[in-house]
């Protein structure tokens, strides 16, 4: 994939940022989405326009959200199996290949067009192939440089929709134009809705504020945060700290994500923020049945605009939980043996299967045994720190969070 379509980590630079933005300036990110008039409404824009949101960093993610809805242009058409043909182009100057997806005949809005070409990117073409059980065998000959007979079998399976309805299949097909070329992010049906990076921050950020003005004394700062045209992932965690014991001082935080193409339109996520000295922590994903009740928020891509609006104002549910984790932290049995917490992260590591096993980096972190002292925890913890301060692949930060919570919280080692 090309690296401008990679979700990437965010540097967060305190000294080019402001830690506030006006919301007027905020909803321009919504000027043109569907749904704008449906959240003037139920965030009463019209009267707090000229209020300011203080959350650090939040200027930051405006800019690079301004950036992404600027430079890229998405947008949705509508086309039958009989007029699409999927096929192998080279690229030009290069050994390398792109699928092609031809539509001969689509919808775009209203109006009947002709003879679009789009570059298949993320999972489009396996979407496309799914449908006749066909990805595996397709892809192999794509692989062994025998893409004509993958075509065959498309175009096969395209006349065969031209005489049958039950093989045409009207479906939504979810482009992007970049740099004056189209590529096709995803297919889905018709009633599939998006609600994108825009929507998504907008409306976290404007819930975080009402939830400041209502709990005067609670103040947020973006810790983590890390953005592609269709992914956002932004943690914010609470400012203000609390004394958890063994764990030090831990806040609570709210994962928010989005993916466009994904299975989880918008998700809110409670997690826990542990602070280590001059950083800014390392996270801790409780498990849906932890002592913490609400503490998640999943509005799916069949969710309608009206559902999500409702679905928003109980929000409020899954913030102000620290003392809630507090317990939760306090009541854990696990940190009696933190080398035996440590050997299990770094197992699972090293394990020939894992993700992480030719990150060296990340095993040296966990290399260091830790005299097996419950007063000795805290060494653990600052190795979780410092794995969370490296610089690698998001969705491989994405995994080793949970690998670490699993082990750290629930001693889980299988």
């Amino acid at each position: 994939m090309e690296e401008k379509f990679k979700q990437k980590q965010v540097q967060l630079d305190a000294e080019n940022s402001s830690g506030k933005i006006k919301i007027e300036k905020l909803c321009s990110l919504i000027e043109n989405h569907p749904y704008k008039d449906e959240i003037y409404k139920i965030f009463d824009i019209d009267r707090i326009k000229d209020e300011y949101i203080s959350i650090d960093f939040i200027d930051l993610i405006y800019k690079k959200i301004n950036h992404f809805i600027t430079k890229f242009h998405r947008y949705k058409i509508l086309a039958e199996t009989k007029d699409i043909n999927v096929f192998e182009e080279a690229i030009s100057g290069s050994n390398d290949t792109n699928i092609i997806f031809n539509f001969e005949e689509y919808i775009e809005i209203d109006e009947v067009k002709q003879n679009l070409k789009a570059i298949a990117l993320y999972d489009s073409k396996n979407t496309f192939l799914d449908e006749y059980a066909m990805t595996k065998y397709a892809n192999n000959l794509f692989k062994i440089g025998e893409a004509s007979l993958a075509n065959y079998n498309v175009q096969y399976f395209k006349e065969m929709a031209k005489n049958s309805d039950g093989y045409n299949k009207e479906k939504s097909y979810r482009l992007v134009d970049h740099d004056s070329i189209t590529y096709l992010r995803g297919i889905t049906s018709p009633r599939y809705y998006e609600y994108g990076i825009d929507f998504t921050f907008v409306v976290a950020m404007l819930s975080l504020h009402n939830n400041m003005k209502a709990n005067p004394g609670i103040e947020y700062k973006i810790t983590s945060s890390a953005i592609s045209e269709s992914k956002l992932e932004i943690i914010v965690s609470e400012r203000h700290t609390k004394d958890a014991g063994k764990f030090g001082h831990v806040a609570t935080a709210v994962k928010i994500t989005t993916n466009d193409l994904g299975t989880g339109s918008l998700n809110f996520v409670n997690v826990i923020n542990v602070m280590q000295k001059d950083s800014t922590g390392f996270f801790l994903i409780p498990k849906k049945d932890s002592m913490i009740e609400n503490s998640s928020l999943v509005i799916n891509h069949n969710t309608k605009p009206k559902n999500v609006f409702e679905s928003l104002k109980n929000l409020g549910n899954i913030l102000n939980t620290t003392d809630g984790f507090i317990q939760e932290l306090n009541g854990l049995k696990t940190i009696k043996t933190p080398d035996e917490l440590r050997v299990k992260i770094l197992a699972k590591i090293q394990s020939p299967r894992s993700n992480f096993s030719l990150i060296k980096k990340l095993s040296d972190i966990f290399s260091r045994k830790i005299d097996n002292e419950v007063s000795n925890f805290t060494k653990l913890l600052e190795m979780c720190n410092k794995a969370e301060e490296l610089y690698i692949d998001y969705d491989l930060k994405g995994k080793l969070r949970y690998l670490i919570s699993d082990i750290i919280l629930y001693g889980k080692h299988n």
